[in-house]
């Protein structure tokens, strides 16, 4: 079975990481939401993908995730679209929780970070093209440790730091 665990900065409001958490488990994925305390700020969210070495790397997940999320979601991109655009919601923190907007405010993760169990980590920044998760559910079971970002001018991941 396919684990994910989502680090989620606790300083943020945990709505967004709650529903991802549950829409995963809905997948069959063992699903883990952990508020984490803040040290230098709440720029990035974690997911950690701890078995996937024989999968690919983000495809299986997401196959099964589009399966149960919302109509329209055929694809394991489309799957993976709209998780990372669920965790990078912005909520109001003022107010009851139950009166709290979604909003494109300041008060939301600035990266979604994806590891693999063997230490391979995607960088997914908000309003990345399609091709770039088309791309990303393509790779490979055993994509090359180190950091990847999309590279828009040559439009494709880019390993920039090994590891």
């Amino acid at each position: 079975m396919t684990e994910a665990e989502i680090f989620w900065p606790s300083s943020l409001p945990a709505g967004p990481a709650l529903e991802a958490e549950a829409l995963l488990r809905e997948a069959g994925v063992d699903a883990t939401c952990r508020l984490q305390p803040v040290r230098r700020g709440t720029e990035s969210v974690l997911v950690l993908l701890t078995t996937v070495t024989v999968e690919p790397f983000l495809g299986a997940v997401f196959e099964r995730y589009a399966a149960v999320a919302e109509a329209g979601l055929r694809s394991a991109e489309a799957g993976l679209r709209h998780f990372v655009s669920l965790l990078f919601r912005r909520l109001h923190k003022e107010g009851a929780a139950e009166t709290a907007a979604e909003t494109p405010g300041e008060n939301g993760p600035k990266v979604v970070v994806f590891e693999s169990a063997n230490g391979a980590q995607f960088l997914f920044t908000p309003n990345l093209p399609v091709d770039a998760y088309r791309k990303a559910v393509q790779i490979g079971p055993s994509p090359r440790k180190g950091r990847w970002m999309w590279d828009g001018d040559n439009q494709n991941w880019l390993c920039f730091e090994n590891r």
